[in-house]
């Protein structure tokens, strides 16, 4: 039988004000190479000096060949937020990167769509209720879905896809 050997780590310590994110730091300390520029830079940018904690997941029989996912829990002043972010080198030997970061706002979300992201293009929705916004330029998605049995809470997802 096959096996797929596939490693964890979990860093539970919060990451404030560091030189790298927990994101670059699992990487580099577990074998991944290729990717490690790009998930430096959208951990930078994604996570910056907010306190996190992070999990991340690779494959330990060829981690720089494969692909490489963290989920963090990013914090806030009024509640944590989840960052996904994955890396994946290309045979063309580059490395796509994507993040998607959730949170959930206590409103609906048709004042989130106002208040929050009224300056973002609505594309369509899903299921005919999540509401599919897009940045001026079309490089960043907003996903809002209505929770709740009022539907007085707004989940929120961001994301971006990033090709090298």
């Amino acid at each position: 039988m096959k096996k797929i050997l596939l490693a964890a780590s979990v860093l539970f310590a919060l990451n404030a004000n560091a030189d790298t994110t927990v994101i670059e730091s699992q990487a580099v300390k577990n074998g991944v190479v290729k990717c490690v520029a790009p998930l430096a830079e959208m951990g930078d940018f994604i996570i910056g000096d907010k306190n996190h904690a992070t999990h991340s997941t690779w494959n330990s029989g060829d981690p720089d060949n494969r692909l490489y996912a963290s989920l963090s829990s990013k914090g806030y002043s009024d509640g944590d937020s989840h960052v996904t972010v994955i890396a994946a080198p290309t045979s063309s030997g580059k490395c796509d990167t994507t993040y998607v970061e959730t949170f959930a706002l206590p409103k609906s979300c048709m004042l989130t769509r106002e208040e929050v992201f009224g300056d973002w293009a609505y594309v369509g929705t899903m299921n005919g209720k999540t509401l599919i916004l897009k940045n001026e330029n079309d490089t960043v998605n907003i996903y809002l879905s209505a929770q709740g049995t009022n539907d007085n809470i707004c989940l929120v997802s961001k994301r971006e896809v990033i090709y090298q």
